[in-house]
Formats: structure tokens, C-alpha cells, sequence
């Protein structure tokens, strides 16, 4: 006799009983601190700039739109794609090793260096490649994260006089997947409870959620547990 839709209705009983928390979005930009931005998906950056004070960021995801924001310190995700445009004239935008001279913390680090000789031997290879020139021409950098990439970067202007255009990227392993985000829409709700039911319906992936490999009632007991945990 079949029992899952018995068991299931008691599933949906029991959402009651249970202290769900305010369901937490998979974010793509996530702001950790005032100058700092953790962009988990890869996005394409626009530079406009600040006169030689610094760069001004802007760029769109799903969490929204983020605009003239200078000199951020970017966390991005290995395994990702993420380009740079700048949008203005003047101030070339180059992307560099820590083997930079830097001095700051972050919104305000300054390139202690105006020889271009250095700041030619930190950037990143090919160098025009890491190269973004100014408006009105359309060059950007692509550059696609590998896990050999975590490490931490600079970027600067490359006229060897203008120390402040200077800001911080650091690459970091990516983000685990959100088991709770059945129906992977990149928000943890209660509409995921309904996604669960269907997968386990079906004996989906999905339906795993206490990583044992099997869909089992048990998974539900986990669901509830990774919901309230958020991602």
C-alpha cells in the first residue's frame, strides 16, 4: 500500500509544530561591511571614476542594483565569470597581484609606488588582458575564477601618479549549495517545502537533504533544519 500521501499530509501537519525562521535569500551581492561586497555569482562590473580620487563601481544581480560605489574591496567566487568595463575616460583599470605596494584598509587603499616598471610586474598576465582602457573603446577584463586563483589582488589605475585609484579583490572558494533552496530560485521560503514535497514525490536529488543518498522521510526532518539555518 502506498503511504507516502498519508506520511506527506503528516509532513504538512507538522510544518506547524516547528519554529520556522524568516527564510534567508542566496544572495548573489551580499554587503559585509561598508566598503566591502561578497558578488558569489559572476556579474559585469562598470567603472566610472571619481576624478584621480578612486574608481566608482556599479553593477546589477539578483539581489539588485549597486551603484557608484568607490574603491570597494570585492569578495568573488571561484568557478565564476566576471568582467570589467570602465565607462569613462582616462584611468586605465589593471588588475594586480599582492605583490602591489599597497598601504589602506578598505574604501581607502593607496598604491604607495609611481613606478610603472612595478606596477607593470604585479599585473596579472598577459597584461592587456588585466587591462580594461577607458571609454569611448569597449575593452573589458573577462577574467573566469579557478580554484588556482584564490588568493588576494589589487587593482589600480595604471597613470603611475594616481595613487588613491587603488581598491582590494579577494577570491575565495565557492559557496556550498543551498540544500534548502529546493526549487532553486536563490531564496530559502516556505514555497520550498512544497518543492521538497514534489521531489520527494519523485524520488529527486532534491529530496536528499541529510546527505545519506537516499529520499526518506527523515529528509523532511532535515529540510526543516536546513531551512532554519538559512544560506
Amino acid at each position: 500500500m502506498n503511504t507516502a500521501p498519508r506520511t506527506l499530509a503528516r509532513f504538512a501537519s507538522c510544518l506547524t509544530a516547528f519554529a520556522l525562521s524568516a527564510g534567508t535569500a542566496a544572495a548573489d551581492t551580499t554587503q559585509i561591511a561598508p566598503n566591502i561586497y561578497k558578488v558569489d555569482a559572476g556579474v559585469d562590473f562598470t567603472m566610472s571614476n571619481n576624478g584621480i580620487s578612486g574608481f566608482v563601481f556599479s553593477w546589477t544581480d539578483s539581489s539588485g542594483t549597486f551603484t557608484n560605489i568607490e574603491d570597494p574591496t570585492l569578495i568573488l567566487s571561484s568557478g565564476e565569470t566576471y568582467t570589467f568595463m570602465r565607462t569613462t575616460s582616462f584611468h586605465p583599470f589593471v588588475i594586480c597581484d599582492d605583490t602591489l605596494p599597497i598601504t589602506g584598509t578598505d574604501g581607502s587603499f593607496s598604491r604607495t609606488t609611481s613606478d610603472g616598471a612595478v606596477i607593470d610586474a604585479a599585473t596579472l598576465a598577459p597584461i592587456a588582458d588585466f587591462t580594461a582602457d577607458p571609454a569611448p573603446t569597449s575593452d573589458m577584463i573577462s577574467w573566469t575564477l579557478a580554484d588556482t586563483d584564490i588568493d588576494i589582488y589589487y587593482y589600480t589605475c595604471r597613470v603611475t601618479g594616481h595613487l588613491d585609484m587603488a581598491g582590494k579583490i579577494e577570491v575565495v572558494a565557492a559557496d556550498e549549495p543551498c540544500l534548502a533552496d529546493v526549487n532553486g530560485d536563490g531564496m530559502v521560503t516556505p514555497t520550498d517545502f512544497t518543492a521538497w514535497v514534489g521531489a520527494f514525490n519523485t524520488n529527486a536529488p532534491e529530496c536528499d537533504q541529510n546527505g545519506d543518498g537516499m529520499c526518506t522521510p527523515t529528509d523532511f526532518t532535515a529540510w526543516v533544519g536546513n531551512y532554519n539555518a538559512g544560506c
